[in-house]
């Protein structure tokens, strides 16, 4: 056989090879996770890595799939670790009412303190969410934006479409959002947040450190809150004393229903 050949069947081998491999999804990222009593590290994929540090993300519109998936987390979370803070990061253009309201409750009832921080922009179901969070511990980031928006007419539930198209209940699901601007912002005019809510506000960062929906906007002088997890107490006494003298020397906003930063 000529060398011609023989490369050509050289060739044609290595075709074939590269033919029949399966292309790697690229797909998540994974990160090494050892536990102490275990030898070896293992593979996890980024996001369960973070979620077991109780770093939660709301990174798309909020629907039933991804409200559903938040809130057993939190209770999941919970459950492992009741004196553990959790921090949900929200870069959330909207989404769906009633995914929204519940999962605001959930984070209203589970017994630890949660974070939330705004990373991109925070609107209309999205916003609201941002409001849960504990009151001195919701942040937003230097260039994220925030858009209060007045719920959606409709809402459909897939299977059966139940749509919620009356006024009446509208103006309920309306009247609930209204109610807990005012209860955890410094709107406390009925009036002014329904006329908020009728149109598209955007606003900036400092705009909504001015409203009470954010406590805090993160600068480089601040220790993130979500290292705190693994340096331990003494920094997160740091964290509250940097939180209050912002507070004190009017870079933060003030607290909310009697709520006051620790000291």
């Amino acid at each position: 056989m000529s060398p011609y050949h023989l490369v050509s069947m050289s060739y044609l081998i290595v075709i074939r090879f590269f033919f029949a491999l399966k292309p790697m999804p690229l797909g998540v990222p994974k990160v090494p996770h050892q536990h102490f009593e275990d030898e070896d590290a293992v593979w996890l994929d980024l996001y369960n890595k973070l979620y077991e540090e109780r770093l939660l993300f709301l990174a798309k519109p909020l629907e039933d799939e991804i409200g559903n998936q938040l809130v057993s987390m939190m209770v999941y979370l919970t459950l492992d670790d009741i004196t553990r803070e959790q921090f949900l990061f929200i870069h959330c253009t909207g989404g769906s009412i009633i995914p929204g309201i519940a999962l605001y409750d959930t984070m209203q009832y589970i017994p630890p303190e949660i974070y939330t921080t705004v990373i991109g922009i925070a609107a209309s179901m999205g916003s609201l969410i941002l409001t849960g969070g504990r009151p001195g511990k919701r942040i937003a980031f230097p260039s994220a934006t925030v858009m209060l928006h007045q719920p959606a007419s409709t809402y459909t539930d897939g299977m059966s479409r139940i749509c919620i198209q009356n006024d009446e209940d509208v103006t309920i699901i309306k009247e609930q959002i209204v109610d807990i601007y005012i209860e955890r912002t410094s709107l406390q005019d009925k009036f002014v947040v329904w006329d908020e809510l009728d149109r598209d506000h955007f606003m900036s960062a400092e705009e909504t450190l001015e409203y009470g929906i954010v406590d805090l906007i993160m600068d480089k002088e601040m220790v993130p809150p979500w290292l705190e997890i693994k340096w331990g107490p003494k920094k997160q006494n740091n964290w509250n004393r940097i939180t209050h003298e912002k507070f004190l020397n009017g870079n933060g906003a003030p607290p909310i229903n009697g709520n006051t930063f620790s000291q």
